[in-house]
């Protein structure tokens, strides 16, 4: 089951401690907004009677009563297992005597194929995670270049008869089947694995005896004609140290590293396909969960949307790095704040302002660990100074008219106005500086990583975000200071 995909599941739910009392409803999943929980009915209990003050009878403060928050499980009218966690009841319908009629519950992720009471129970061993673009990374190539051919029944192959009949018989040959570890590291008591994964004929000793039934298994038989899919992927799964159980919530927050690392390397966000997790008795589970965005595996994918790869950066290189970055004082805190401007398309330009310039001052106070009494000025400075000379060359900052005026941004921004009386032209240059001081953070972290720097050069002129972004360099070179407009 996929979460980039709507769903609905009809069925029977109950709460854990009181298995016999079940509910009918229908569990719906939205990819951007979570699991819904609609009962015919449901697990509140009857309201509160207390007695009144005035000794004339009793009197409820509210229609129905309170039920906790947590887990719920379930099961499909087609026998699937579900459990909904940190469920939160929202809106319900009651009757005049307090009788539920209908009760709406809320998630944001739901395990799929087993009961689980709480995603803090040690009931997982692996977990996968399919997100876009990841196999572009691996440069793993599965399909070989076609090879013209002799098939019996073609006599005259690439020969343009009188009748227009050309036939050219071919062979395209493609590795497939699981390639495990095409990438692996072992970091914080976890081993990453990047694993692709190309289409294969299914094998059995019906197929093997009789090798037609191979083709008819791959063929799909489509109205305008035959068809054969061949498609190549990737996915990453982690297990813990010594094969150890864990949690759901443990796998998820270890899959933070893998989507910052697809973040990173294609300067968007991280889609997430599906979630996969193997149980301690060898289930195979499916996670819906609002971690990263909804994927689209159906849409076309850009070449120049890859900054680096593994062949750039190794995943073991990838990993090392962020932990170095991300550990003490607030370190995690700010690199999180840049990660998140990967891609980011601001609503407000002053928000904007504000948030990529606290990014850029905590990645150069707590990631690089320069955390002395330094100005902003100075610190901005330093991060375009980290970079290299063929990158600097190319975005071509005047450095010291850049550091003044973002100071000028994030100042005027955050205090409603400065004392320090200045004019700029329009917000398009305040959305430059933003989008200026965006970039070079990113591109210090992309040095920080050891991306080279003749793919930092190829980004910036072909990346499709990129490229916009090094247009703002200029547009920030030529802000001057307006005068003061009359009263």
């Amino acid at each position: 089951m996929r979460q980039c995909e709507p769903q609905r599941i009809r069925g029977w739910f109950y709460l854990p401690e009181a298995p016999d009392e079940r509910v009918p409803g229908i569990l719906t999943w939205e990819p951007s907004d979570g699991a819904t929980l609609e009962l015919i009915g449901g697990f509140s209990p009857g309201p509160d009677y207390q007695p009144s003050p005035e000794g004339n009878g009793v009197y409820a403060t509210q229609i129905v009563g309170d039920v906790r928050s947590g887990t719920i499980f379930g099961e499909s009218d087609s026998g699937k297992k579900l459990s909904i966690w940190d469920a939160q009841r929202g809106s319900y319908t009651a009757g005049i005597s307090g009788e539920v009629r209908e009760e709406f519950w809320s998630s944001t992720w739901v395990c799929v194929g087993a009961h689980i009471g709480s995603p803090q129970d040690p009931a997982f061993i692996e977990a996968t995670l399919e997100p876009d673009e990841l196999y572009y990374l691996t440069n793993d190539r599965r399909f070989c270049p076609p090879q013209w051919a002799k098939i019996a029944g073609v006599e005259n192959p690439g020969e343009r008869l009188v009748n227009g009949t050309q036939l050219m018989p071919y062979i395209l040959p493609v590795i497939g089947g699981y390639h495990a570890e095409y990438a692996i590291a072992d970091i914080d008591g976890a081993r990453y694995s990047v694993n692709t994964h190309a289409t294969r004929p299914w094998v059995s000793e019906a197929t093997e005896a009789f090798p037609e039934l191979k083709l008819d298994m791959m063929t799909r038989n489509l109205r305008r004609g035959r068809a054969i899919e061949l498609q190549l992927g990737a996915n990453v799964s982690i297990r813990l140290q010594d094969e150890a159980a864990g949690s759901a919530a443990a796998f998820v927050d270890s899959m933070a590293a893998v989507l910052d690392l697809i973040r990173l390397a294609t300067f968007s966000t991280c889609d997430v396909e599906a979630i996969w997790l193997e149980a301690t008795n060898g289930d195979q589970l499916s996670l819906l969960s609002l971690i990263g965005e909804p994927a689209a595996p159906h849409e076309t994918h850009l070449p120049a949307a890859i900054v680096f790869t593994f062949g750039d950066v190794t995943l073991d290189s990838f990993l090392s790095t962020r932990k170095s970055l991300t550990e003490g004082r607030q370190a995690a805190f700010a690199w999180s704040m840049v990660i998140g401007h990967c891609g980011y398309s601001p609503q407000f330009v002053e928000q904007y302002v504000s948030q990529v310039l606290a990014a850029a001052e905590g990645f150069d106070t707590w990631c690089l660990r320069n955390s002395g009494q330094v100005e902003l000025n100075a610190r901005l400075k330093a991060l375009h100074g980290r970079l290299p000379n063929e990158v600097l060359a190319l975005i071509d900052l005047d450095v010291n008219n850049w550091a003044d005026w973002a100071v000028w941004a994030r100042n005027h921004v955050a205090h409603g106005g400065t004392r320090r009386r200045r004019f700029i032209q329009d917000s398009l240059q305040l959305l430059a500086i933003a989008k200026s001081v965006n970039l070079v953070t990113y591109l210090v972290v992309l040095a920080e990583l050891g991306v080279p720097s003749e793919k930092m050069v190829d980004a910036l002129r072909n990346h499709p975000r990129l490229q916009g972004l090094l247009l703002h360099c200029e547009a920030v070179n030529q802000i001057k200071e307006m005068p003061e407009p009359p009263l």
